[in-house]
């Protein structure tokens, strides 16, 4: 999964060096800090009593030690109990909290050079931990009260130097601690090591020390990091570090490439991830603090809407679950739906300003993007296509529904008749939204309400062909044999669901995603101003 130049095979090929002829370095300090994700309990104590880390390894992987953490994390300890650089670490101070409102643990590790390393965690996939780290945006969460204790517990036991790190939202609780503790505590701060790891927003009441920070905050982020630019402080730029995953995958740091030891870097970041925090930080940027309480406490209301407790449980119980999510969201605060409609009129500007609107959002281009995204779930999970069919199909109908009530409220129409469209385009609302919310009727009726939705769609395209709004031989031929296959196919769906088998699946995800292209690549061409030469046609 992982290639042969990152964290783990640094330890392979480098773990038998030590200290005294290769210092302490950044690796090690990445090295640590993934350590710290590791499910110590009942192995290191959570005072000042030592533990070796080959000996707290041999009490883990003995057979009766319930581990419970991913075999990456596990490769990684078994590798560093059996270097000399870390075997003969002493571990103590571990600390593990998961309560309804806080997600924290951390460990210190002391190096036999005599470095002293505090390591926090990152956040976990609970959605508690995912939730504070939202929180951190508008109050000072319940991990980084824990984080100012903590520390101030472990330098008031000894006079020694200290550095801090983490991943993710541990390089933030790393750096909230170092600047909350007591100023005299503080100057025995000598480096802190962020990775990946949002900053600290001044809106909550973080007052930077930025001569402090200069001095000791050292920040690592991938080139493709959305994460690790929130709140980044603009006078600290970070290390850009070559990755092998793609885009937000690249928040893993097991896929950070090493070059002996040091990072593999680049010089400039990821232009789309440029574009990914300019309009995430004008968001949150433009949002109160109580907005983005309000946004928050609402959207992890609707995660946990369908019985999930972690981030990897959100789609266990398929279409169901997301349909509670989504019920879930629509009635949330008013707040919060002012705030996800300045998110989307974000979007919408920088999408303007790109002068791509009537690109991405013609008919045509819009069915053809449906038609790959389709084609691409009938290829991949032909086991889901037809819920997926469904799932499109529901979701037509809500914002059908949507839509012709509010243009029935301004029509002249008297009240009688006024109502009964209005109840009518309820009753479809309704239907739509049952469907989508609840798994075994998607299941049930997804072929037939797939099946109507086509012959419906038929009848559409023939009727622009009927009432000539159709520009073009080409267009009209094309159009033509979208209705008769449309209805066709809807028919068939209807009548016998079964003929469609899961290689018969496949092979219409193929087709929808070639033709879904060529509609996109098609409307490419119809919006230019220039025409082709002819020389080139």
């Amino acid at each position: 999964m992982y290639p042969d130049n990152n964290i783990l095979t640094y330890i392979k090929w480098r773990g038998d060096i030590d200290f005294s002829t290769s210092p302490f370095n950044d690796i090690d300090a990445l090295v640590l800090s993934i350590f710290s994700y590791l499910e110590l309990t009942d192995i290191v104590n959570s005072d000042g009593t030592t533990i070796t880390l080959d000996a707290a390894a041999k009490k883990y992987f003995a057979d009766n030690y319930p581990r419970q953490d991913s075999m990456q994390y596990q490769q990684l300890f078994k590798l560093m109990a059996e270097a000399n650089r870390f075997k003969k670490a002493q571990l103590s101070y571990f600390v593990s909290t998961l309560t309804e409102h806080t997600q924290f643990s951390a460990i210190k590790i002391e190096l036999t050079d005599g470095t002293n390393f505090i390591a926090f965690r990152g956040t976990d996939d609970s959605l508690i931990g995912w939730k504070e780290d939202f929180e951190s945006s508008f109050k000072v969460t319940g991990a980084q009260k824990q984080a100012v204790k903590l520390l101030e517990r472990i330098l008031k036991a000894d006079n020694n130097d200290y550095y801090l790190g983490g991943h993710s939202k541990g390089g933030n609780l790393a750096e909230y601690a170092a600047i909350n503790i007591e100023p005299k505590l503080r100057k025995r701060i000598k480096r802190i090591y962020t990775f990946d790891s949002p900053g600290l927003a001044e809106e909550v009441g973080a007052q930077l020390p930025l001569k402090f920070l200069q001095n000791t905050l050292r920040r690592f982020v991938p080139d493709f990091s959305v994460i690790g630019r929130l709140f980044e402080p603009a006078v600290i730029s970070p290390t850009i570090v070559t990755s092998t995953r793609k885009n937000l995958s690249q928040h893993d740091a097991f896929s950070w490439q090493i070059n002996g030891s040091k990072f593999e870097t680049k010089r400039h970041r990821n232009p789309q991830s440029k574009v990914y925090n300019q309009l995430i930080n004008q968001w949150i940027g433009n949002a109160t603090l109580d907005e983005r309480e309000s946004l928050t406490n609402d959207l992890f209301s609707s995660l946990g809407a369908g019985g999930a407790t972690k981030i990897n449980e959100l789609d266990n119980n398929g279409f169901g679950g997301f349909g509670a999510i989504l019920l879930s969201l629509t009635t949330s605060s008013r707040r919060t739906r002012f705030v996800f409609g300045s998110l989307f009129s974000s979007i919408w500007q920088m999408i303007k300003s790109r002068h791509l609107t009537q690109i991405l959002f013609s008919t045509d281009t819009i069915v053809g993007w449906i038609m790959v995204i389709l084609g691409i779930i009938s290829l991949t999970l032909p086991q889901y296509a037809l819920r997926a069919f469904g799932a499109l199909v529901a979701f037509t109908g809500i914002g059908f529904s949507v839509h012709q009530i509010l243009d029935t409220a301004k029509t002249i129409l008297k009240d009688k008749q006024k109502n009964f469209f209005i109840i009518s385009y309820l009753i479809v609302f309704a239907l739509s939204v049952a469907l989508i919310s609840n798994n075994r009727l998607l299941i049930f009726l997804a072929h037939y309400f797939l099946g109507i939705f086509l012959i419906i769609y038929s009848y559409v395209r023939l009727r622009r062909l009927i009432l000539h709004r159709v520009p073009g031989l080409l267009r009209i031929i094309i159009v033509a044999i979208e209705a008769i296959l449309a209805f066709a196919l809807g028919i068939i769906i209807i009548v016998n669901p079964r003929a469609f088998n899961r290689q018969s699946i496949i092979i219409i995800g193929i087709l929808l995603i070639i033709y879904g292209f060529f509609k996109v690549i098609g409307e490419l061409f119809a919006q230019r101003k220039t025409a082709m030469p002819k020389s080139h046609r």
